[in-house]
């Protein structure tokens, strides 16, 4: 077994037991891609003040009939009916449940998200007589428009780095920056596993033995990165790893080594057919030359992102 194989293999599997917990889902396919379009729609709109209900909905109708419309109406129903039995299974009309748990609306927040899902269902499908597009026919495969679950997905990332490198005795803290494409498939609803490649540069001004400067020099990274990512609702976290090649103008030769990393990012809700997003990424590297000390880097940085469903 080559150890790119066993790398991927260890990325997987710490993927699946950190999001091995179940989700309660519909028990169809079409009404459980329609609950996780809902309550994406609803949970974006909560993150930036969830205020007076008719107001939100209304804001939220035309993202919710993008995916209403494009299910069957027994699917919409049978979704109803399912929402409104885990309304009553967690102790819903969430009204009385705020008061019977000391009027704080920390103790209702899943009622109270279920809650905003059932008045955006119930108000996309009363519109969806008269406002679904003529295009939009109900299919009884609908898969979801704001998930990927199952799909091939490609996913365009890039920003600005911090870097912090140490080579021997020598420490230094430089900038700059990183584009990625990865290609990858998503398996379920928690689960996805990219590979691509990585392309970044870095400006240093190091300190000649005299004291005085060398002038500016410039580095290149080269990854090769295997990812596994671990979905929520619209966050994710992510663990990577694969081979480095770093050239720099001061040393000449390339060296070869190891790359490491963890994200934590966010998707905004499908914009035309691409998710936008954003993650805090921080990676360690480190260099096996064949004569010399090893360089060893600390990178940490943001990056803007862009998911494309294939």
């Amino acid at each position: 077994m080559s150890s790119s194989t066993r790398l991927l293999g260890l990325l997987c599997a710490a993927a699946m037991v950190v999001g091995g917990c179940a989700r309660a889902l519909p028990p169809g396919a079409p009404s459980a891609a329609l609950y996780r379009d809902l309550e994406r729609i609803v949970t974006v709109r909560q993150a930036g003040g969830w205020e007076i209900d008719r107001l939100e909905v209304e804001g939220a109708l035309s993202d919710a009939l993008m995916s209403v419309c494009q299910v069957e109406p027994t699917e919409r129903e049978a979704l109803a009916g399912w929402i409104e039995d885990r309304i009553s299974a967690q102790g819903g009309p969430v009204e009385q449940a705020y008061r019977k748990r000391g009027r704080k609306l920390g103790k209702v927040e899943s009622l109270l998200e279920l809650t905003r899902i059932r008045l955006l269902l119930a108000a996309a499908m009363a519109a969806a007589p008269a406002d679904c597009p003529f295009w939009l026919e109900p299919r009884p495969n609908f898969a979801g428009r704001q998930v990927g679950d199952g799909r091939w997905q490609v996913s365009l990332a890039g920003g600005g780095k911090v870097l912090l490198q140490r080579r021997g005795d020598r420490d230094d803290v430089t900038g700059g920056g990183a584009g990625r494409i990865l290609l990858g498939r998503n398996f379920g609803t928690r689960l996805g596993v990219l590979a691509g490649i990585e392309g970044g540069g870095s400006a240093d001004i190091p300190p000649s033995q005299n004291g005085m400067s060398k002038g500016l020099v410039l580095a290149f990274d080269l990854v090769t990165p295997v990812v596994a990512r671990l979905y929520l609702v619209n966050s994710y976290f992510e663990l990577e790893g694969g081979y480095l090649a770093h050239f720099s103008e001061e040393d000449r030769d390339m060296e070869s080594g190891v790359h490491f990393g963890v994200a934590f990012g966010a998707r905004a809700l499908r914009t035309r057919w691409f998710f936008p997003g954003a993650a805090f990424a921080a990676t360690y590297e480190r260099t096996f030359p064949d004569a010399g000390e090893a360089l060893q880097l600390i990178k940490l940085g943001l990056r803007v992102t862009l998911d494309v469903d294939l």
